[in-house]
């Protein structure tokens, strides 16, 4: 039997470094496989901050300019400001050649085509040309995650398609009979865990216990990146997942020093990696996130998302000596209440906030405790 930090340094062996492009609009939440480096100067010209007037602050001297043309956002006239001219500017239109400084129309008066300058405030409202990004400048670096903050600096640049990492492809497998009884709920919920970490999965079915059938199922899912199954991996004599996976591959460790979970077995078949979890709901879902999930962010190339929280227990809870107990808990106003009732009730899981990890041969009574939050 294999300790929880033993069993996930042989998981760390697997990765994944395959890359792809994708529209931009498809990008959010992918890692960038490359470093984005700007090919233009942003903004592309000197833009005028502010609705004015665009005039040369050397020619202050004088109060009363010449209108000789206007400028909107858009437009690719070529205007040139002499000495005592000026033209007027709508915010985001280009500065004329020979201003630098826009005063606001707030601050002017239009007599005829005349224009009076009152007052020309503290700021020139000019956005120079580069200074947002500038031409050759790194602006995300490979590895960074594309979020609503920064897909508009893609949009800017007018990139369309952005390179990323390819998402880990995880097929999943149920197995036993009993699942046309009583439904399969593991699937569904492997499902939501692999696309929170990343990945993307394929529902292969749900196959009875018969060797040569869930070799067939393990046989066409090995073309994905990860294969999953759930149930027989026990010690039952139904339980034909560990013989399959060492006649087809190789078993890496079967048993961890946990509970619940304790008969989670991960192999290789090929070159994949197969992680094999309890069949029983609330032991399926605690090794997923034990052990799936940090392998598929990690495929994925996305940092730890472990969110702890700090509360106080709301009852004493025990581990026993050489198993780590992994607790499903309910935060209520900074108390955790366990919310633990068997690894096979559903209900253990769905009202859980997050689980505490328990050392093994550790007590721990009402005191401050660390929540790793779902």
């Amino acid at each position: 039997m294999m300790t929880i930090d033993a069993a996930q340094k042989v998981l760390d062996r697997f990765s994944l470094d395959r890359r792809t492009y994708v529209d931009l609009k498809d990008s959010l939440g992918r890692v960038l496989s490359e470093d984005i480096v700007s090919g233009v100067d942003i903004p592309s010209f000197d833009r005028s901050d502010m609705d004015g007037y665009a005039i040369r602050d050397r020619d202050l001297d004088g109060r009363r300019f010449k209108l000789v043309g206007e400028m909107h956002a858009g437009s690719d006239l070529e205007l040139i400001v002499e000495l005592g001219e000026c033209v007027w500017v709508a915010t985001g239109a280009k500065i004329p050649a020979g201003a630098n400084l826009v005063v606001p129309v707030e601050n002017t008066e239009k007599i005829g085509n005349d224009v009076i300058v009152y007052e020309t405030g503290k700021e020139s409202y000019i956005s120079e040309r580069g200074c947002d990004i500038k031409c050759g400048e790194t602006v995300l670096k490979m590895g960074c995650i594309v979020n609503d903050r920064n897909i508009g600096i893609l949009a800017a640049l007018g990139i369309k398609n952005v390179q990323v990492y390819d998402a880990p492809t995880v097929a999943i497998i149920a197995t036993g009979d009993e699942l046309a009884r009583i439904g399969d709920v593991n699937s569904i919920t492997l499902s939501a865990i692999v696309a929170q970490s990343g990945g993307s999965s394929v529902f292969m079915g749900t196959v009875t216990d018969e060797i040569s059938r869930v070799k067939q199922k393990i046989k066409a899912a090995a073309k994905y990146d990860v294969i999953i199954t759930s149930g027989g991996i026990s010690s039952g004599k139904k339980d034909l997942i560990p013989i399959i996976v060492s006649e087809m591959g190789e078993v890496l460790f079967h048993r961890v020093k946990m509970r619940p979970g304790m008969p989670m077995l991960a192999g290789i078949i090929g070159e994949k990696p197969i992680l094999c979890l309890p069949g029983n709901v609330t032991s399926c879902f605690i090794c997923a996130h034990v052990f799936l999930r940090p392998m598929l962010l990690r495929m994925a190339h996305l940092p730890s998302d472990a969110r702890m929280r700090h509360a106080r227990l709301s009852e004493e809870v025990t581990s026993e000596y050489g198993m780590r107990r992994y607790l499903p808990v309910k935060l209520v106003e900074g108390v955790a209440y366990p919310t633990f009732r068997g690894s096979g009730l559903i209900t253990s899981i769905a009202y859980a906030d997050g689980i505490v990890a328990i050392r093994e041969g550790e007590t721990l009574t009402g005191g401050g405790v660390d929540v790793r939050m779902f």
